[in-house]
């Protein structure tokens, strides 16, 4: 499981103590564990959602150079399956299946979940075992990593790759990670999951299975919006409350029954004749590109996506979008070409332009706290998110 700091792990660490993000007591599973000896020698990396730029595939045997690089890129994700393993190597799938998360996220988020030697961890989303070989080395052998993977393929891959050597306190399930339950008579610690959480489906399992006290740190995602990471703490009520941590967004694949459907907003005539228009003077560009505000619209829309294009990309003037795949209603917001007026279409039975207004002058009226003040509440019947001074948002 281990191999020790290589010129490539020393490199990576390096690249993490410069970006800020790695916390002192975890340096030396950092030392200890090689990314290497977990990425596949055929995967892809490169992408990036903001510019639309695909990943690349990379093979080991042919660019050893171009694979080393992206594998000690302390900010580099790297995809190890696409479209739930329909798709094969070098061909580029539509769904990022398995990965392995930038090692700046995965220290970001070892510093929020906070674990320490002797603990009992529960992580959901094994992928490939790289951040179940960190837990390890940092809770020793007197603590345990339990970690499950739904794909089978994956789960075995990583298992194999954890069992070099064998380390005692690493299990690797496979399985569906809302049923796994602990050891009879024992609690976890700590709840880590790798994957994309619903708003207001965290399975309660998590909570109950967690002792009082214990931490469970999760990306919640909603239709509208990508993931705050959210830290919890169960209470002796049974109920665990948190907040999201201030300095890490993370995106994440989503549990594999909890999938939200896609919204084609490519094929959205935007300036449809037939929809219905208005005009306005309000401009949600900057409010919707920032976490918080972008929140506050997303638990006020559920089933809603959105998208914003630059100008010059889909239009000549910048462009917002807005889609429900359920009731397939959609909407536009185009700057008109000289001055301030902003062009709103609507078309369908819910009015998603409205919707998006509404809620944000919503946030606005109660002072826009930000994100990470608001506080998020996991129950055996009830799951909220709550502003300062505020009731229940959603549940």
């Amino acid at each position: 499981m281990t191999s020790g700091a290589g010129d490539g792990t020393r490199a990576l660490v390096a690249g993490l103590d410069t970006a800020g993000v790695l916390p002192a007591s975890y340096r030396p599973a950092f030392e200890a564990v090689d990314r290497a000896d977990f990425i596949p020698a055929r995967m892809w990396c490169g992408g990036n959602e903001t510019t639309d730029a695909d990943d690349l595939a990379v093979d080991r045997g042919t660019d050893p150079q171009g694979w080393t690089k992206a594998v000690y890129d302390p900010r580099m994700p790297i995809v190890t399956q696409f479209d739930d393993g329909a798709v094969t190597w070098p061909d580029v799938g539509y769904r990022p299946t398995s990965s392995a998360s930038a090692p700046t996220v995965v220290a970001g988020m070892l510093r929020v979940l906070g674990p320490q030697p002797g603990d009992r961890l529960f992580e959901v989303g094994t992928g490939t075992g790289y951040n179940a070989a960190l837990l390890a080395e940092i809770v020793g052998h007197n603590g345990a990593v339990t970690t499950v993977e739904i794909d089978q393929h994956v789960a075995a891959q990583a298992r194999e790759r954890l069992d070099v050597p064998t380390p005692a306190n690493v299990t690797v399930l496979t399985g569906d990670g809302a049923t796994v339950v602990p050891a009879a008579g024992s609690r976890w610690d700590r709840v880590i999951a790798t994957v994309g959480v619903p708003l207001g489906r965290l399975p309660y399992a998590w909570v109950e299975h967690t002792r009082p006290g214990g931490v469970i740190v999760a990306p919640i995602f909603a239709d509208f919006s990508a993931h705050p990471l959210v830290r919890l703490v169960v209470g002796e009520d049974g109920i665990a409350r948190g907040h999201a941590d201030a300095d890490l967004t993370v995106g994440f694949m989503h549990l594999r029954d909890q999938r939200p459907g896609s919204a084609a907003l490519h094929e959205v005539r935007w300036d449809d004749p037939d929809a219905d228009v208005k005009h306005t003077t309000k401009d949600l560009w900057d409010p919707l590109h920032d976490p918080s505000w972008c929140w506050a619209a997303a638990v006020a829309t559920p089933s809603c996506r959105w998208n914003s294009y630059p100008a010059g990309t889909r239009s000549p003037r910048r462009l917002i979008l807005f889609a429900d795949p359920i009731s397939r209603s959609w909407a536009s917001i185009h700057a008109d070409e000289a001055g301030d007026d902003l062009t709103v279409r609507q078309a369908g039975p819910r009015r998603l332009a409205d919707e998006v207004y509404a809620a944000i002058t919503w946030y606005a009226r109660r002072g826009a706290p930000p994100l990470e003040t608001w506080l998020w509440e996991v129950g055996p019947s009830h799951q909220s998110v709550t502003l300062p001074g505020s009731r229940d948002v959603t549940g």
